[in-house]
């Protein structure tokens, strides 16, 4: 995929009929890429038809609990996902695929279409985030607790400077801090389907807090490791 052949949103008319990838654990945040390795045939059928879509666009689902037993069929999906664009597909000499999905907006399942096809496409409403700010306290805030993180936990300071540095507003810094740096799966999906910035900048500095608190915990015994 060229440079020029990249895309730089996702239109409108794709959400009509857009190509779902159901997955247990995984969500597409606005302004977060997400890599992706494509192995099973009816998604390798999926990236081929994506890369034809004018947009290179498709969603990311979450499976909602239970889904095993009906894995190869079409199990539920929680309603709100990710939507993006691949920018990058690498086609590996066994036919499957390397794929780099960049997110763009947050939508909401309406209804999902026949199955006249091995994988999923839905109909889709584009949701659009409330309650933003220019200079909100909280972002203020949430950036100063995440370099004081970044100070204490040396394996994560490269990530969260390149979140600070990469989110120029609290919209974006939620996202990046929800794709990148929170192994709750299910706080991610509660930030995922969450359209009110203040209040994902609420739940992220809960959660900064709670990373703060474990790393400046002494160890037991009482002998403080971090310098």
């Amino acid at each position: 995929m060229s440079e020029e052949q990249i895309p730089t949103d996702v239109q409108d008319e794709s959400l009509e009929r857009l190509p779902i990838f159901p997955l247990p654990d995984a969500q597409l945040f606005p302004d977060a890429i997400l890599p992706l390795h494509i192995f099973e045939p009816r998604y390798v059928e999926m990236v081929k038809a994506v890369l034809e879509r004018p947009d290179h666009s498709m969603a990311i689902a979450t499976l909602k609990p239970g889904f095993e037993g009906n894995y190869q069929g079409r199990p539920a999906v929680y309603p709100v996902m990710g939507v993006g664009t691949v920018i990058a597909a690498e086609r590996k000499k066994d036919k499957k695929w390397n794929i780099l999905v960049r997110g763009f907006s947050r939508i909401r399942l309406i209804e999902e279409h026949p199955a006249d096809k091995n994988y999923r496409e839905i109909h889709a409403e584009r949701l659009f985030d409330t309650n933003t700010r220019d200079e909100d306290p909280l972002e203020e805030r949430l950036r100063s607790m995440l370099g004081q993180l970044a100070d204490q936990a040396e394996g994560a300071r490269e990530a969260l400077h390149l979140i600070l540095g990469q989110a120029p507003n609290g919209a974006a810094l939620t996202n990046l801090l929800g794709a990148h740096a929170c192994s709750d799966g299910a706080l991610r999906r509660r930030m995922l389907e969450c359209v009110n910035v203040q209040t994902r900048l609420r739940m992220s500095c809960q959660h900064v807090g709670r990373l703060l608190l474990e790393v400046l915990e002494p160890p037991v015994g009482g002998r403080d490791t971090l310098h």
